[in-house]
């Protein structure tokens, strides 16, 4: 399944409905890649975002002058400004568990992360799905924009880095695609396989450096703005919205908690529960006055937000996980009871950190979705 990557057009006009916050970055999972050769290799695509703060949020068009004030150098600099920073928002989605991530770490769960290509004894052939020639002439834009102002210095670099390297992941992505549709592997025995493998592990290898350098250099431009972005909402009366940004925030704020004392699914029972009851309480309120809000037709009329069941469905599922965390920690249990009226539903007692992780990347998701469609009301 691939995920929708929504890019929301911040540029006001005189016929705009209420501005809209730009895309929530996501969060990374604790997900691995095992490959059919039974290895367990830690997703450090996925990671990236682990090594850094959780969360960026786009500036946000609330936070712009009025479209009959956007005018002359300043209005097109603003303009520009979140033109590329929506753009470099998409790019982080699509390295965290977005597109690129799906269809590069595909390959390597089918042939292994090593030079030398792992061909499975029961090998029947190998599908990709194949980057069509509008994603990457929009990876070139990308890089376009690296070179454009305003300048965003160490992450412009890191996008001219980057994306030459993507461009050639998807180019070799697609001849992988040619050589297995067409069975080619048969008549050779492999040889160009092996050949095509050793060239795209060789790029992988650097996508996952530089793209991990790029979430970093990125996040000091993303956590300036995050928090400042949230309270400008919620100054402008835009409280739907504002408690809607702030749920994710809550959310990827627990993920940060549990990376940053390095527990994982493994050992969640070492989290301090006084502690995740704070984060979990922030949470629980904000989803309690999202939807005291969110009820209201002239509120939801007055900020253009989309009654699309989307957000508030992912909401239940980041509380119900979140719930579900809650009672682990209090009972010092990580066996899960599913038989608690359905306030416990995830089942058995592992991966609960992975799928809070999962829970949370569907909620940014519908968030982004929902912002978007709020702004064709």
């Amino acid at each position: 399944m691939f995920f929708v990557f929504v890019r929301v057009n911040n540029i006001p006009t005189p016929y705009s409905n209420p501005p809209l916050p730009a895309d929530i970055v996501k969060g990374a999972g604790r997900l691995e890649i095992t490959t059919k050769k039974g290895e367990n290799v830690v997703k450090k695509v996925v990671n990236l975002f682990l090594c850094m703060m959780l969360i960026a949020i786009a500036t946000t068009a609330c936070s712009l002058p009025a479209a009959g004030k956007l005018t002359g150098a300043a209005g097109g600099d603003e303009v520009k400004d979140t033109l590329k920073y929506n753009d470099y928002i998409d790019l982080s989605n699509q390295i965290n568990g977005g597109m690129y991530d799906l269809v590069f770490t595909r390959y390597v769960e089918e042939f292994g992360p090593e030079k030398e290509i792992y061909i499975d004894d029961r090998f029947d052939g190998y599908s990709t799905t194949p980057f069509i020639p509008t994603v990457i002439e929009s990876a070139g834009k990308t890089l376009d924009f690296a070179s454009a102002e305003p300048s965003y210095g160490a992450t412009d670099e890191k996008v001219k880095e980057l994306m030459p390297i993507i461009i050639d992941l998807m180019k070799t992505n697609n001849d992988i695609q040619n050589y297995y549709t067409a069975k080619t592997y048969v008549d050779d025995d492999f040889k160009q396989g092996r050949e095509l493998h050793t060239r795209f592990i060789s790029l992988f290898e650097k996508y996952i450096e530089v793209g991990q350098q790029f979430n970093e250099a990125f996040a000091e431009i993303t956590n300036e703005r995050k928090y400042a972005d949230a309270e400008k909402l919620k100054d402008e009366d835009m409280l739907i919205r504002y408690y809607a940004m702030s749920i994710v925030l809550r959310a990827q704020e627990i993920q940060e908690a549990f990376y940053n004392k390095g527990v994982g699914d493994e050992n969640v029972l070492d989290f301090d529960v006084k502690e995740y009851e704070e984060l979990y309480q922030l949470l629980t309120e904000d989803i309690e006055h999202y939807f005291e809000y969110s009820k209201d037709a002239d509120q939801r009329k007055k900020e253009g937000w989309s009654n699309l069941e989307i957000f508030p469905t992912s909401i239940e599922g980041v509380k119900v996980t979140a719930t579900d965390i809650l009672r682990i920690l209090r009972e010092q249990d990580p066996e899960i009871n599913s038989d608690t009226e359905g306030k416990v539903t995830t089942g058995g007692s592992n991966a609960i950190l992975s799928t809070f992780d999962r829970k949370v990347s569907f909620l940014v998701d519908a968030y982004n979705t929902t912002s978007s469609l709020a702004g064709l009301n």
